[in-house]
């Protein structure tokens, strides 16, 4: 409905209202009699106003239900493309992670083997009558080491 229509249809409701409570007042009956029928009219009135609304609400409620419905068939593609992205990206980090597992284990392989070969030069070294606590063993003595496996 446009503002024209509900302007006029409000203005229409109230001067009905209106004429009928000035019909009302100016028609000889009694006090109790013209407040029951007063009452009768605007209960009348209100319900056709309250159904009006009504109708209108559920029109209104219709458009919004069908432009949103329009709305979501026109988007549905980001949904798909948020979740293929999702996707990519779950796969991506669990080859990264599976990678730093693999690199993390190497390094941890060379530690041992590397803190084994030392310990096995110290070893040597303390069979060869030579006490040395580890505070003791310098840098140069790391160095020396490792130029005899050379």
């Amino acid at each position: 409905m446009s503002k024209k229509s509900n302007g006029f249809l409000v203005g229409a409701v109230i001067g009905g209202a209106a004429a009928a409570a000035a019909a009302l007042l100016l028609t000889p009956k009694s006090g109790k009699k013209m407040r029951e029928d007063l009452i009768d009219q605007l209960d009348g009135v209100s319900e056709g106003k309250a159904s009006e609304l009504a109708g209108i609400a559920q029109v209104r409620g219709n458009e919004i239900s069908d432009f949103a419905k329009q709305k979501k068939d026109e988007y549905s593609w980001v949904g798909d493309k948020v979740s293929t992205h999702v996707d990519q990206a779950k796969a991506t980090s669990s080859d990264l992670l599976e990678g730093l597992k693999d690199k993390t284990a190497d390094i941890q392989d060379d530690f041992k083997r590397t803190s084994s070969e030392v310990r096995g030069k110290v070893n040597d070294l303390t069979h060869d009558d030579i006490i040395l606590k580890d505070e003791n063993i310098s840098e140069d003595l790391y160095s020396a080491l490792e130029n005899n496996e050379k």
